[in-house]
Formats: C-alpha cells, sequence, structure tokens
C-alpha cells in the first residue's frame, strides 16, 4: 500500500510537470514562429512606399487622409507639434513599441527615416513643427486580448503555463486520491461488512478481498478469528449438547438405583421382608444402589473440579509397580466375588515416577469399572502389566473382553460420550465421565494415555520416570 500511494503520487506530479513543458513548449514554440514570421515579413514593398508619401508629403493638417492611405498599406499614423501629440491611430501595442524602442528622439527634417526593431518598422521625418511617423501594424498573436511584445507574450505564456499546470496537478491529485480512497477503502468495507457479519452469527464467509498488500494479512488475520469463532461456537454447541444429555443420562441413571432403594426400603417398612435374612438382603442391595449413586455423584464432583482447575496435584516419588500391585491386591477380592481374576505381569526391578496416588488409585478404578460394566467377558480378567521404555514408565491395563468397534476409541476420552453399544446391549449405565476423568489426570502427570483393541480393550499409560523429572 506504502508503495501504491508514492507510485500514485510520483505519477501525478510526474503527469504535472509534463503537461506544463508540453503546454508550454507548445505554446512558446508558436508564438516564437509567429514573431520570427511576422519579424521576416516586416520589410517588403510597402515599406518603400512609405518612405516616398512620408518624404513627398506636406503637411496641411489633414492627418485623417494621410492615415487613410497609410492604412491602405497596413500602417498606422502618428503625428506630434513640437512633441506634443496631435493625432495618433496606434493601438497600444504599437504605442509601447514606439516609446520602447524611439522614445523622446527627435525625426530628421529630410528623407523619411526607417527604424526596425524585433519586427516593428517605423518610418519617420519632420515637416516643420511637425513630427509624422507611420508605424506599421503587427501580425502577432494577441495574448489575453491583446497584442504584446515577445518578452511580455512569453512572460504571460509562462504564468499561465504555471497556473495551468497547478489545476491539472490539483485535478490529478483529486482523481488519484479517489482512487487510492476507493482502494484503501475496498478492505476496509470487506473488514466492516465481515464485521456485521460475525455481529449476526455468520463465521463461515470469509473476508472478500484478494489484494496483496497490507491489508491482505488483516484479512487474513480476520479469516483465522472467524474459524477459530466458528470452531469455539461449535465446539460449545457440542459441549452444551453434551451437558443435556449429561443430565439427561444422569437422571436415568440415578433414577434406577434410587426407585431399587426406595423399592427396597418400601418393602421393608411394609413387612414383605419378615425373615431377618430377607431384611438384610434388602438392606445390603439398598445400601449397594446407593453405594453406585455415590459414584456417580463422585464423577460428576471430580469433572465439576476438572472444568474450574481446583483439581489439585500432590505427587511424590512411588514406585509405580508396587503401586500396582497393592491396586491388584485390592480388587482381587471384587473380581473373584464375580468370577474374575487380576493377573499382574510385568520385572520385578524398580519403576520409580512422581505421582498423586490418590489420583492415580482412581485412575486404575474408573478402568476396572469400565471393563466389569462394557467388558462383556465371562469370566472377567484384568491383565496389568509394567514395563520401562527408554525415559517413560509403561503401564498395560487390559481386559478378556470384545472390544469397542474401531470408529469409537478416538471418542472414548471425550467428555460425556457414551457409545450406544455400551448402553444398550450390554446394560451398561455411565456418565460418560470416566475415561475423560483418567485421560485429565494422565496428562496433568505429564504422560499419556491410548486405547486400541488387541483380544479385548487395552489401555497403556506412559508416566515420565522419576529421573526424567
Amino acid at each position: 500500500m506504502k508503495r501504491r500511494i508514492f507510485v500514485y503520487h510520483t505519477l501525478t506530479v510526474l503527469a504535472a510537470l509534463g503537461a506544463l513543458l508540453a503546454v508550454s513548449g507548445s505554446v512558446m514554440h508558436w508564438i516564437t514562429s509567429r514573431y520570427l514570421e511576422w519579424s521576416r515579413s516586416a520589410m517588403d514593398t510597402r515599406t518603400v512606399q512609405v518612405q516616398e508619401r512620408l518624404s513627398d508629403y506636406t503637411a496641411d493638417g489633414n492627418w485623417k487622409a494621410l492615415d487613410a492611405e497609410l492604412a491602405e498599406l497596413r500602417y498606422s499614423l502618428y503625428v506630434l507639434e513640437n512633441g506634443r501629440e496631435i493625432y495618433s491611430s496606434l493601438n497600444p501595442f504599437q504605442e509601447e513599441s514606439y516609446r520602447r524602442l524611439y522614445g523622446d528622439k527627435s525625426w530628421p527634417s529630410r528623407d523619411a527615416l526607417t527604424v526596425q526593431n524585433e519586427g516593428m518598422i517605423m518610418i519617420g521625418t519632420r515637416s516643420d513643427a511637425y513630427a509624422i511617423v507611420a508605424v506599421s501594424q503587427p501580425d502577432v498573436p494577441k495574448i489575453f486580448g491583446h497584442q504584446r511584445p515577445q518578452g511580455e507574450a512569453f512572460m504571460l505564456t509562462l504564468l499561465a503555463s504555471g497556473f495551468a499546470a497547478i489545476v491539472i496537478i490539483v485535478l490529478l491529485s483529486l482523481i488519484f486520491t479517489n482512487y487510492q480512497i476507493k482502494q484503501l477503502m475496498r478492505p476496509v468495507n470487506a473488514l466492516a461488512e465481515a464485521a456485521q457479519r460475525v455481529e449476526q452469527g455468520n463465521f463461515s464467509q470469509p473476508v472478500a478481498y484478494g489484494g496483496e498488500d497490507e491489508f491482505a494479512s488483516v484479512c487474513a488475520a480476520f479469516d483465522h478469528m472467524q474459524q477459530h469463532l466458528l470452531s469455539e461456537r461449535e465446539k460449545n454447541a457440542a459441549y452444551e449438547q453434551a451437558r443435556t444429555d449429561l443430565v439427561a443420562g444422569i437422571s436415568h441413571d440415578l433414577r434406577t438405583p434410587l426407585t431399587s432403594v426406595k423399592g427396597y426400603i418400601k418393602g421393608l417398612q411394609d413387612g414383605v421382608a419378615k425373615t431377618p435374612e430377607k431384611q438384610a438382603q434388602y438392606l445390603d442391595i439398598a445400601y449397594r444402589k446407593a453405594c453406585d449413586m455415590d459414584i456417580l455423584l463422585q464423577r460428576l464432583f471430580y469433572f465439576s473440579k476438572m472444568e474450574t482447575g481446583n483439581l489439585p496435584l500432590f505427587p511424590e516419588p512411588v514406585d509405580l509397580g508396587r503401586f500396582v500391585q497393592k491396586f491388584a491386591e485390592d480388587i482381587q477380592g471384587e473380581l473373584e466375588a464375580k468370577g474374575g481374576r487380576v493377573i499382574l505381569r510385568g520385572a520385578p526391578a524398580p519403576h520409580p515416577v512422581r505421582i498423586d496416588t490418590e489420583q492415580m488409585y482412581r485412575v486404575l478404578t474408573n478402568l476396572t469399572d469400565n471393563a466389569i460394566r462394557y467388558a462383556g467377558a465371562a469370566p472377567l480378567e484384568i491383565t496389568l502389566m509394567v514395563w520401562r521404555e527408554r525415559d517413560a514408565e509403561r503401564l498395560r491395563f487390559a481386559d478378556n473382553g470384545t472390544g469397542v468397534p474401531e470408529e469409537q476409541l478416538s471418542h472414548l476420552f471425550e467428555q460425556f460420550w457414551r457409545g450406544d453399544q455400551a448402553r444398550g446391549s450390554r446394560g451398561g449405565e455411565g456418565s460418560g465421565l470416566g475415561l475423560y476423568i483418567v485421560k485429565y489426570i494422565i496428562e496433568a502427570h505429564g504422560g499419556t494415555v491410548t486405547a486400541r483393541n488387541d483380544h479385548g480393550l487395552v489401555f497403556e499409560i506412559g508416566l515420565p520416570c522419576e529421573e526424567a523429572l
């Protein structure tokens, strides 16, 4: 844009100067040629006739008759008596030329005297007290309505050319300025229209500007902003939809155990469970259903903390192998009661990491709960394996279930996501937060987590080694 403005202004000045030179040159050439032509044609046979007429003339006071004779020869008459003008048919140009060329000089009383300068011819003689002068009528161009000397004509022409140049510069400046304003306003108008579209919620239409100047980067940045806003709007829309689905899902998931708790408590109140064994059974079922509701509420509580950034981590040096072994011992009884088991593999070498043991225990608990709900294997087998891989400690959590469809693997760690197959055909009840919490906690530790199918669903977790911290 700077270069364009510089070029426009340079072209304006050059065009004005070119016009000035062209006009001045043409006019001055025309004036010079006219004055030169007049100067060459001034001396002709008429001059001799005028000389003879004035030499033979006897002053009788009939100046008009003499003036008429001279006019036929293209001369004008000028008469002085004792230095005082008594008759003149000179025009202003002839008078000015007479005073400039001859002035107050006296004319001879004998033969007529001829004076020539700049194409002007004056033939004068003296008769008694009269000075009789014939002045040639010049064939020179009129400058501003009057015939003028060549020098004055040049000066006036230069002044006129200068004024014309100023007018041309102003006009060209207006034309180029108007064009520049249109060029400058084109991206500005495009950005203004785009801003109005953004205000109306339209983020999909790019800025209509195809220039390659400084505004191109601004328009590109605006388009990038629109894309980002569109992406954020879509993300927020999906997020809000997920929240709506979460409320609906949590309502459904809480309704089932809550209905069970109310039903068994009502049974106790109505005396349906009459024996101590039956009453204990009712209370045990109501307690387990209440525990299920507590798990759902805990996950919502964790999600709320993560969303607000208030989930604290208190990492400490831990041996990952021994930590996983203790977790396996803790869940062994629960799995065995359901006909399943835990298989622990891995080298006995130390596996030092820095983790928040409470949060990492929740990670393994969520993975176990996910396997119990959705693996679909009978009996269920969970395999845990720890090993060292370069500067990372690796943890493999695998079940012997049927896995998940390949197209769903990329969605497992999304918040609120729950596959239809998991909820429908397998009868699972989930909030869609368990695996999202797993991913959040692992990444908060500076690690990674992935999922794949390998004779069941396999999760691989990578954590930085303690030496690498």
